[in-house]
Order: C-alpha cells, then structure tokens, then sequence
C-alpha cells in the first residue's frame, strides 16, 4: 500500500509541475506579447514624432525665411525712397511731370535680310536650272 501511495503521491507532483509549467510558460507568453505591444507602440510614437519634428523644422526654417524677408522690407521702408519705390510698384503712380518712356525697335536693323545673301548651292542651282 505504501507504494500504491508514494505512485499516486508522485503523480501528483507531477501532475502538479506540469501545471506550474504550463502557468509559468503562459505568464513568459504574456510577458512577451505585453512587451512586444509595448515596444511596438513607442515604434509608432517615436516614428510620429520624428515626422512631426521634421515637419516643425521645415516650418521654423519658412518662418525664419519669411522673418527675413519682412525684416529687408522694413528696412527698404525705414527710406523715403524705399517708401516711394513701394509706392511707385504697388500704385503706379508717378511725380507731377513725369511721363511714360515708350522704346520702339526698328524691325528693319534688327533682323538681317536672309534672302539677299544665298549661299554657293543656290547660286549654282539658279545658274545651272533658269527656268
């Protein structure tokens, strides 16, 4: 009898490590995909932070650009003569006496005259074929 209870005792115990085993191998298996999710959302977090510092960067760079640009303009502004060149581009308006300047090409001296000057071929081809 005393066998019959230390098999049953063991198998017991075993069946008892099989269990441990099986909870233990669950737990690792949690364990695992928790710290895969977890791994994978910082991915995605830090993957949507470089974007969007790439794209605070590309807009700090316009800024900086258009800082600039609005900079040189108050400067230009700063003169009465950079007052009256903005006033002069945006209105079109001109001081008393002022005119308009119209420049007109003569087409004649422009464009030289091709068909007086032929070359050898058509020389020889006239001379040859006078119809």
């Amino acid at each position: 009898m005393q066998d019959f209870s230390k098999v049953r005792h063991r198998q017991g115990l075993e069946l008892l490590r099989l269990c441990a085993t099986v909870a233990g191998t669950v737990a690792l298996a949690f364990l695992i995909i928790v710290s895969a999710r977890a791994a994978w959302d910082m991915y995605g977090k830090f993957s949507a932070a470089s974007e969007s510092r790439q794209a605070a960067e590309s807009e700090l760079q316009a800024l900086q650009e258009k800082k600039e640009r609005v900079e040189a303009a108050v400067v230009s502004l700063s003169s009465e003569r950079g007052v009256e060149a903005e006033v002069r581009e945006r209105f079109g308006v001109a001081k008393p006496g002022e005119g308009e300047i119209k420049i007109v090409r003569d087409e004649s001296q422009d464009a030289p005259d091709v068909s007086k000057s032929k070359n050898i071929f058509q020389r020889i081809w006239e001379a040859l074929f006078v119809w």
